[in-house]
């Protein structure tokens, strides 16, 4: 956490650095712009999602594929998990964990599943509405009027307690960077 810490602290003289030197004539402005679909899906500017137990688990676990909401997003690139505070009932657990074991018989399940904190992150490569989902992936696992295909989940280390939000929100700044020397990808 130090470690974090010193970063953390290291960043602001950087950032500071920076906006001093931001006043550039636009001809120079423009050329800096991220414009490369590849580059944004690169970013990370700390967008996070709050998603009830067993599931930000499943997901950043890479048991989970995809993530299924009612509205769309244009994010894509690194989101962060977080899992809501509602406990996980037992019955629910054994029932999603019955489903994923059909579907891919050689998962590894996880074994806890906390709540309240950031659990870490995938990356978000598309948005699909139900019937381009049902076109590409005709045996696909959500019904969800959009679904977020996702590719690269990476796990914590260290959980940190956050209060979720509704829809996408920010990470604060500090928990941000301390996660971002946390994480490990899911092999």
């Amino acid at each position: 956490v130090d470690t974090a810490l010193e970063f953390v602290s290291s960043e602001s003289k950087v950032s500071s650095q920076r906006k001093s030197s931001s006043h550039k004539p636009p001809a120079e402005r423009k050329s800096l712009r991220l414009q490369d679909k590849d580059l944004q899906e690169m970013s990370d500017d700390g967008k996070c999602l709050s998603m009830h137990q067993p599931w930000a688990t499943l997901l950043v676990s890479g048991v989970k594929r995809v993530e299924g909401r009612t509205w769309y997003t244009a994010h894509r690139g690194l989101l962060w998990i977080a899992a809501a505070a509602k406990q996980l009932e037992p019955e629910e657990r054994v029932e999603l964990e019955q489903f994923y074991t059909s579907r891919y018989p050689d998962v590894d399940l996880p074994k806890d599943y906390p709540t309240g904190c950031l659990l870490g992150c995938v990356n978000v490569i598309d948005c699909l509405t139900q019937e381009q989902y049902r076109q590409e992936f005709p045996d696909g696992e959500s019904e969800s009027p959009f679904v977020w295909i996702v590719e690269n989940p990476q796990q914590l280390v260290v959980q940190f307690p956050v209060k979720g939000k509704h829809k996408l929100w920010k990470l604060d700044g500090h928990i941000h960077q301390a996660a971002k020397r946390c994480l490990r990808p899911v092999s």
